[in-house]
């Protein structure tokens, strides 16, 4: 009886240690299955996070959504350096790609990162979410019709994902 008593104990502390506090403020995550939306309420600097990702293509605008990242900053109010690992679904479960947007490659392309990264990779999926192809570059893209894209991006701060649907 004692060592069941206990294996709960440590159970749930395991699962009270495992849940943080951190919100993120603004964010909108699109559920796939239902296409609404959820609201997240989060305190967190720019700092603290990847910076955000929008695609211009010729003068549309359209924003990505952003998925799991791997992000380390200094904390100026304990003086020391913090680590997140911050899991998301599969980028391609972030979008629908029944709501993609319709964008031409043969217009200006410009990615707009709020803090310029060491590199970017993107990656194309279909409607089955299986890998169509990797480039590092929009103007490279060959796929027509509907996909999913998901721009993987590194900064000396860590790492993160974004994803967006495209009717090219």
């Amino acid at each position: 009886m004692k060592k069941i008593y206990l294996f709960s104990v440590i159970c749930i502390l395991c699962a009270l240690v495992g849940c943080t506090r951190l919100k993120e403020v603004g964010t909108e995550q699109i559920v796939p299955s239902s296409g609404s939306k959820i609201n997240q309420e989060v305190s967190m600097t720019q700092t603290e996070k990847p910076p955000s990702l929008t695609i211009t293509f010729g003068k549309k605008e359209i924003r990505t959504i952003q998925g799991g990242y791997s992000w380390s900053y200094f904390d100026s109010k304990t003086g020391q350096m913090v680590n997140m690992e911050v899991d998301s679904v599969p980028s391609t479960e972030l979008v629908n790609i029944e709501d993609a947007k319709k964008v031409h490659l043969n217009e200006p392309i410009t990615l707009n990162f709020e803090k310029e990264p060491l590199n970017y990779e993107i990656r194309v999926y279909d409607h089955r979410d299986n890998l169509i192809a990797t480039y590092n570059n929009f103007k490279d893209v060959k796929e027509k019709g509907k996909a999913k894209y998901e721009i993987l991006v590194t900064w000396e701060e860590g790492i993160g994902s974004y994803a967006i649907a495209l009717d090219t």
